[in-house]
């Protein structure tokens, strides 16, 4: 029950809560007011009785036989029984009745009461007949010199009926109430908590790309303002960092240059003169510096918004083909075919040299990992909002726990061959920059063992 209850929304959390807690307060409520209720009502009736035997003790009269006998008169000379609003029963102090005024003939009488017990004051409830109960007054008294305890009734019919009228109310009231409460439980948590969803649908979309947004703050002086007015310092301070990062990244990368300038021509002086393989590798190291820092400074530029896009019309399908020739000499010599499949595209507006750029890097890095004599499909997906290259390997394909983190930067999926492939981790990352620069994406799909296929997406 407990799991079930945890991975319920927060929503349908509080208008439970809600019902629940109206339902327990109505409960309670209806409880107080029936014991309340049926106190008071309890209290008039021994009241009543009370009363009643005053009125009986004082009409009460015994002939020179012991005979006790009721002295108010009815109309028609009869004792008027059944005209009094009590009922009552006289026994004498050895337990044998002397009188009876009960509003039914004796011989009707189905379950005539037990005689009573010690001659005190005593009150007690009890059912005559089905559904039929009484509330009874037991006490001594005297008619004229002789002791008798007199019994006195009242019917508790109107007392029952009003307490399970008011049973019955409550048990109607109590569903509707607790309706009413999960409603406005929803309606008030819908209100309380829109400001979250807010919130979370903004921190969905920021990136390290985007962090200049802000949460949106609807409320600055209550606790989802203050909440959001937090997250929005961190914001602040993180944007600050990645900031100084990026420019971390472009200066170093940019004085890097000079000296690696002058490391390279020195080393290629020297190999003029005389051809020494410490040379040679010392030269080849310094190349991957160089290509090194260019990736760091494209990845600066685009990141810090130095890169103007300069849309212009361009043909797909011809950048391709373009980029398919440039990279060819790497493909054959692994032996591999580049194989172009599709209709001409339409023309899209797009920064050529990012496009070009972006796919070059995902071919590039299909070469690279795709086995000798494999094949390398690219092809088009149209669309009236886009247009999609896909570029698909035989590779040994990108494991699930990989795939969410192959466009950070440095990052390599297989870090042992890493530095025997040649690549830095940057290329991918490169290319996702370019191409959301533009306003689009870059997907992929991989099965392992069996090769990756990346799209890149282009809006029309």
């Amino acid at each position: 029950m407990r799991r079930w209850w945890q991975r319920r929304s927060l929503k349908l959390r509080l208008t439970l809560w809600f019902a629940a807690v109206t339902l327990f307060v109505v409960a309670v409520f209806a409880f107080v007011v029936f014991e309340v209720v049926e106190h008071r009502l309890a209290s008039e009736i021994d009241r009543q009785l009370r009363i009643d035997f005053d009125l009986v003790e004082a009409q009460l009269d015994a002939d020179v036989g012991g005979n006790v006998r009721w002295l108010v008169q009815g109309a028609h000379g009869d004792e008027g029984f059944a005209r009094l609003s009590a009922w009552f029963e006289v026994w004498s102090e050895d337990k044998r009745l002397l009188l009876r005024h009960w509003p039914v003939r004796e011989s009707d009488i189905k379950r005539p009461l037990p005689a009573p017990g010690e001659p005190t004051l005593r009150f007690a409830t009890v059912e005559l007949e089905r559904g039929l109960h009484v509330r009874i007054m037991e006490r001594p008294a005297r008619v004229r010199s002789r002791g008798v305890i007199v019994r006195v009734f009242r019917d508790e019919s109107d007392m029952r009926r009003t307490l399970r009228d008011i049973i019955e109310v409550f048990l109607l009231a109590a569903p509707i109430a607790a309706a009413v409460a999960a409603l406005g439980g929803y309606v008030l948590a819908w209100r309380s908590l829109r400001p979250i969803g807010a919130m979370a649908a903004r921190a969905k979309n920021i990136t390290s790309e985007s962090l200049g947004q802000r949460l949106p703050v609807a409320n600055p002086h209550d606790e989802l303002g203050q909440l959001a007015a937090v997250f929005n310092d961190t914001l602040h301070r993180l944007e600050n960092s990645f900031s100084e990062l990026r420019r971390f990244t472009a200066d170093a990368s940019h004085e890097l240059r000079t000296p690696l300038t002058a490391l390279r021509a020195v080393g290629e002086d020297a190999l003029r003169e005389r051809d020494h393989p410490a040379i040679s590798s010392m030269l080849e190291e310094a190349q991957r510096l160089e290509e090194l820092i260019e990736s760091l400074l494209a990845l600066a530029r685009m990141e810090g918004g130095h890169v103007q896009i300069s849309r212009e019309p361009v043909r797909v399908d011809e950048l391709v083909a373009e980029v398919r020739d440039t990279l060819k000499v790497l493909a054959a010599d692994k032996q591999q075919h580049i194989e172009i499949v599709g209709e001409p595209t339409p023309v899209v507006q797009a920064d050529r040299v990012l496009l070009r750029q972006a796919v070059t890097n995902v071919l590039h890095n299909a070469i690279r990992y795709s086995p000798a004599q494999s094949r390398i499909r690219i092809g088009f997906e149209v669309a009236s909002e886009s247009v999609t290259i896909t570029i698909a390997d035989e590779g040994p394909g990108i494991a699930p726990e990989h795939i969410g983190r192959i466009f950070d930067r440095f990052y390599r999926v297989d870090k042992a061959r890493a530095r025997a492939g040649g690549g830095y981790g940057l290329g991918l990352a490169i290319a996702k920059s370019s191409v959301e620069r533009q306003g689009g994406r870059v997907e992929v799909e991989s099965i392992v063992g069996r090769g990756s296929t990346f799209r890149i997406r282009v809006p029309r």
